[in-house]
């Protein structure tokens, strides 16, 4: 960086004193910076060892409570009542769902909780069941779905003490995979148990100014972001008329000019992609942002300025194997993306109509959620009930995150 005008006037003697004095302010921050780096890893240790501690004492509460559930009428052991959101259509198979709501039923009350189970009619339905809770003060509310299931729930609780807990049963559970919340239904209703929480971001969407807004857990996107989410989704439920249109979209959209602005960083790329990520995970288990967290008050965003066609497709293939190519991440807590020509836009796995102009932000510690050993967590709960995989594998996807991040830092702090 070339000096400041003003000290270029400045004598050999006086920078000299000048260098003197910045290099001694350097040295006092850089020890307050170490110590307080040393007082973190103390404290996680520390926190590490309670969970470890709360662990154990919730696996030795549950193992008698199995033996005996057809006993808990007449048991005095008080049971946490809990509103249970179910969504009976989540998940590759809709059949046999009263007998997996049983299930959780059950496993729920081995692990102290008493289900009161509200039944999911439609996502109206779901977000004023979870609002309802947030506004009464409630401890903790569960659900027992899918991505977009979960979403809907905590875009409700944002701000409350209301913590939301996750059984995950939809088709493809990505939230569930980054927070390191179990598949088995046992083990999720036994993290739960542990009741260890964190408190994760949420990303917030306004476009083209109004007043509308959406909020998303996983990604929100322009471009190919939507079309990828509607024929992914359809591919994986099935949904076979919808892929036909998918793919007729993405071979109608073209490159285009789009103005990004990172944290007040203007750049201009010609693209037929903007994704703005919160989790590692979006798809169909895609590692499209790896080492992306969602605690640390910021969104990942990816450009893919100037990439051609068949290096896109590569890219995606090799995401989703859980290795995706070298990147450029900008690490940011707004960004504004606009496209000279509209462009197809998604939240999360919900499509919108084209848009000029789309405004991301994030909001920090949003919501409190049970979670466990996940890779989108600064401080994962290591001693939680075994994480679920996913096409890289945990320890896999922190070696991408370390390997593929190219960040850019826009900080204003």
């Amino acid at each position: 960086m070339g000096l400041r005008m003003r000290d270029r006037k400045l004598s050999q003697p006086e920078l000299f004193q000048s260098l003197q004095r910045q290099q001694r302010k350097h040295e006092a921050l850089v020890a307050k910076v170490e110590k307080t780096a040393a007082r973190l890893v103390r404290r996680k240790s520390k926190l590490q060892a309670i969970e470890a501690h709360i662990a154990e004492l919730e696996r030795r509460l549950a193992e008698p409570r199995k033996q005996h559930l057809g006993d808990y009428a007449a048991s005095d052991e008080p049971l946490t009542r809990v509103q249970l959101i179910f969504n009976p259509s989540s998940g590759p198979d809709e059949h046999g769902q009263a007998e997996r709501l049983a299930e959780i039923v059950k496993c729920l009350r081995a692990h102290g909780i008493e289900a009161e189970v509200e039944i999911k009619t439609s996502g109206h339905a779901a977000r004023a069941i979870a609002r309802n809770a947030a506004r009464a003060g409630d401890r903790l509310i569960l659900v027992a779905g899918g991505d977009g299931t979960i979403g809907e729930v905590a875009s409700q609780l944002i701000g409350s003490p209301t913590a939301l807990g996750i059984i995950p049963t939809g088709t493809m559970n990505n939230v569930a995979r980054s927070l390191g919340v179990p598949l088995a239904i046992d083990d999720a209703c036994a993290l739960i148990g542990m009741g260890t929480t964190r408190h994760v971001d949420i990303g917030h969407v306004v476009s083209n100014g109004d007043h509308h807004s959406d909020y998303f857990l996983e990604c929100a996107g322009i471009g190919l972001s939507a079309i990828g989410a509607e024929g992914g989704e359809a591919i994986v439920k099935g949904k076979w008329h919808v892929v036909p249109r998918a793919l007729r979209r993405f071979l109608e959209t073209k490159r285009g000019a789009v103005t990004v602005e990172l944290d007040g960083t203007r750049i201009e790329v010609s693209t037929r992609i903007v994704t703005v990520s919160n989790a590692p995970l979006i798809g169909n288990h895609m590692l499209a942002a790896p080492g992306a967290k969602m605690d640390d008050g910021l969104l990942d965003v990816h450009v893919y300025d100037g990439i051609s066609d068949a290096a896109l497709v590569r890219h995606f293939m090799a995401a989703s194997s859980g290795s995706p190519d070298d990147l450029v991440c900008y690490r940011v807590r707004r960004v504004r993306i606009t496209a000279d020509e509209p462009m197809p836009s998604n939240v999360d796995m919900n499509i919108a109509p084209n848009r000029h102009t789309i405004d991301v932000e994030v909001l920090p510690r949003a919501v409190a959620m049970i979670v466990g050993n996940g890779i989108a967590l600064s401080v994962p709960v290591t001693s939680g009930p075994p994480a679920p995989p996913f096409a890289a594998g945990p320890s896999q996807a922190n070696d991408a995150g370390a390997r593929h991040r190219a960040e850019r830092v826009h900080d204003d702090e």
